[in-house]
């Protein structure tokens, strides 16, 4: 091998060995930038907690809680909460009762509100056990009644998806188990803020009380109160002061007459 290409080669692996330790340089300080870099933050997703709708139901035989199922049978309860603001129940009684409920017609057992609503079913809410609270059905057999509800005192599995589930016995079970046909509803209250449901059928509400008052008319029975009655109270906007209207100008006082001048001492007096 002859001098010059020798010489060739040996710059070619001198070249080779820089760039190879340039890598290894290079590799080297990104390294531990690289591994030590903190893992990005997961953002823990929001969520919003809707407090829940219970219906506070005083009886002769003492208090007992219903859960609103809003989120299962949401027509079923903004028409039951919409009949208790109205005062539907209040000073009413329990018409009937079995070994499997225990029911109530709001003004009698006879009322017809004049209006049905739609069943609504879900698979959460069955006939399993005591304490499932449902609308009854109208009498087409294809709605739900405007206003007679009743609470179950023991499973009836053979009403499931037939006869709509709205809510469920949150304390007092022992309550409805004693009460007996006859006995009075005292009032019931919501608790809660109904107003978010109330406005999301307000066209249904509007329709159920324009049919409720005229049933109520023809039955001859007291009015009810009236459907604004119950909901928060809106803050009455700030009205802008009137101004006062100027006051007219005063009329200018008369000119003063000038006082006659006393005459000089010693002038004759006549």
């Amino acid at each position: 091998m002859n001098r010059p290409t020798r010489t060739i080669r040996m710059r070619r692996h001198a070249f080779a060995a820089l760039a190879f330790a340039g890598v290894c340089i290079t590799a080297f300080i990104a390294g531990p930038q690289v591994t030590t870099a903190a893992p990005p933050t997961a953002v823990a997703p929001t969520t919003t907690t809707v407090a829940p709708l219970v219906a506070r139901v005083e009886s002769a035989r003492g208090t007992f809680r219903i859960t609103l199922r809003a989120a299962e049978a949401p027509i079923s309860c903004a028409n039951f909460v919409n009949l208790v603001q109205r005062g539907v129940y209040d000073h009413s009684a329990f018409h009937d009762w079995t070994r499997v409920l225990r029911q109530s017609g709001g003004p009698g057992q006879s009322f017809d509100p004049g209006y049905t609503i739609r069943r609504e079913f879900s698979a959460k809410l069955m006939f399993e056990g005591p304490g499932m609270v449902a609308m009854q059905k109208s009498p087409d057999g294809e709605h739900a009644h405007g206003t007679q509800f009743f609470v179950t005192v023991k499973e009836q599995s053979r009403w499931n998806l037939d006869i709509p589930i709205f809510g469920t016995v949150a304390s007092g079970q022992e309550v409805v188990d004693v009460i007996e046909k006859g006995d009075g509803i005292t009032r019931i209250v919501i608790e809660g803020d109904p107003g978010p449901l109330l406005q999301r059928f307000a066209k249904e509400v509007a329709a159920w009380n324009t049919a409720l008052d005229a049933a109520m008319i023809r039955a001859e029975l007291p009015a009810l109160r009236a459907a604004s009655e119950g909901a928060a109270t809106p803050i009455a906007p700030v009205v802008p002061s009137v101004p006062s209207p100027p006051s007219p100008p005063s009329p200018p006082s008369p000119p003063r007459t000038p006082a006659t001048p006393a005459p000089p001492a010693g002038s004759p007096h006549f």
